[in-house]
């Protein structure tokens, strides 16, 4: 988890996106990104929702015509969202601490 100084100090220092649910702005984002036509303030850290695969067939529906964009939405509510959050920028990156790692069992 973040330290809370480092965090407030990220704030101030770099653009940071954040979405708090599968809303119509993160949709619109989402789409824009996977069709490569995101034409936005670029940002230096993105927090929110992943569309990990089982939101992606819901996104393929809508892509596909199947879905409006409304059915789409609330499709996406029904899902357990998981967040993530993306570092992209080298800025953005300084904050990043090495704090341990855990040994995974091959077994």
């Amino acid at each position: 988890m973040l330290k809370e100084a480092g965090y407030e100090t990220m704030k101030r220092e770099l653009d940071i996106l954040r979405f708090d649910s599968a809303d119509e702005a993160w949709f619109d984002f989402v789409i824009a990104n996977r069709r490569n036509a995101w034409q936005g303030k670029k940002y230096d850290i993105i927090y929110g929702p992943v569309a990990n695969d089982t939101i992606y067939r819901t996104l393929i529906a809508f892509e596909t015509g199947t879905l409006t964009k409304t059915e789409t939405i609330s499709r996406l509510k029904v899902h357990q969202l998981f967040d993530q959050m993306t570092f992209a920028s080298e800025r953005s990156l300084v904050f990043l601490e090495y704090s341990g790692f855990v040994e995974a069992d091959n077994g």
